[in-house]
């Protein structure tokens, strides 16, 4: 994908190409905003356009898409551009947290291959202008991994331009943060999000309606085309939190346990993705460990969300406000004033049980205390 290519950062895409029209590059770039617009792919056409190798092309501020350098970092073979994101332990298990071992060499670990950022960073390109390194995503750097990437983000080689990819940028260290120019990615237009469906060939009926409940995360309603169990799963969720009003306090266990199911139905469709690609990446003899668990805490943030986006809407009913799921405008207009009053602190205990999931805790007792206070009982 090339900048110009990007759907609804216009703002974003100028700021990167008039970097590349003065050749003034940052060494460090730090990409924030939300969850679906398009960081990860802007960070990998950033890449592109810093070591495009066709001089001929008509716009010099953006890559040609088809030489080698672009095609290695379309496939994620180029040797001198690399994403730093989260990894196995020797277990299989997925990490947490990037690790002091991914970007600096952890004496307490045995030499890993690739070799950790740092003592990648001060080597020379192999074939490129720029090194470039995409920490994605940055909010999950370890305390010790942030720590040693300062020393890069400090005392840059002169040819290694690092991107950190984040959703979360108060979750950063300030000390990061400070070495970085920011470039901020937004929510994306909901009639930007149809024609980028209608122009992928979706139905105009579908591509019209998962524009309007995307939230104006593009990401979101691709993958929602591709997925039909998404669209199954916020409605379930959006029942589910328009029925909440009418259950009893002694209904949270059960509560817990539709949000988990809609997660786990979600991870289940996932696992068998991944375990498929995984297969065709890995030699023979390796075992790829997919993991249902793995799918699940991923699949379990996204659930949240639509919660969050049931009982933000509440609060916007209430105000005036545009309601961001508008198909259910309906029923969020119906909601008595009792239940709009709860609705903030239902948004912040929904963004708590988030943050616990992305920090490992226990799924189910996370779950059952979001329902307890879902219910209003604390």
């Amino acid at each position: 994908m090339r900048l110009d290519e990007l759907i609804g950062q216009s703002r974003a895409v100028a700021v990167l190409r008039n970097a590349i029209r003065r050749d003034r590059i940052a060494h460090a770039y730090l990409f924030f905003g939300p969850d679906g617009v398009g960081k990860s792919a802007a960070a990998l056409a950033f890449a592109q356009a810093l070591n495009c190798e066709d001089e001929s092309r008509a716009d010099a501020q953006d890559a040609c898409g088809s030489c080698r350098s672009c095609q290695l970092i379309a496939r994620g073979n180029h040797p001198d551009v690399r994403v730093v994101s989260l990894a196995r332990d020797r277990s299989g298990k997925l990490r947490t947290e990037i690790s002091i071992g991914q970007i600096r060499q952890d004496p307490r670990e045995p030499y890993t291959t690739p070799r950790p950022l740092i003592q990648d960073a001060y080597l020379k390109p192999a074939i490129a202008r720029h090194k470039v390194y995409v920490i994605d995503p940055a909010d999950r750097l370890s305390g010790e991994a942030a720590n040693a990437l300062l020393h890069v983000l400090e005392e840059p080689p002169p040819h290694v331009v690092s991107v950190l990819v984040s959703t979360h940028r108060s979750r950063l260290l300030p000390t990061v943060v400070s070495r970085c120019q920011q470039v901020a990615f937004e929510l994306v237009g909901t009639q930007l999000i149809e024609n980028h469906l209608l122009g992928l060939g979706i139905d105009p009926g579908l591509a019209a309606s998962l524009a309007r409940v995307s939230g104006g995360r593009v990401a979101w309603a691709v993958r929602a085309t591709r997925r039909p169990e998404v669209l199954a799963a916020r409605d379930a969720l959006l029942e589910l939190c328009a029925d909440l009003p009418r259950r009893p306090l002694a209904a949270s266990l059960r509560v817990a346990e539709q949000i988990r199911q809609q997660a786990q139905r979600l991870a289940e469709s996932r696992a068998g993705e991944d375990e498929d690609e995984e297969a065709d990446s890995t030699e023979a003899g390796d075992d790829p460990r997919p993991s249902l668990e793995r799918a699940l805490r991923e699949e379990l943030p996204w659930c949240l969300d639509v919660i969050a986006s049931w009982y933000r809407d509440v609060l916007a009913a209430g105000h005036g406000g545009t309601v961001l799921n508008a198909d259910r405008e309906a029923a969020v207009a119906s909601t008595s004033g009792a239940d709009r009053a709860g609705a903030e602190g239902a948004v912040e205990a929904v963004l708590a049980a988030r943050r616990h999931i992305e920090r490992n805790a226990n799924i189910d007792l996370t779950l059952e205390s979001l329902a307890i206070r879902l219910l209003g009982g604390g």
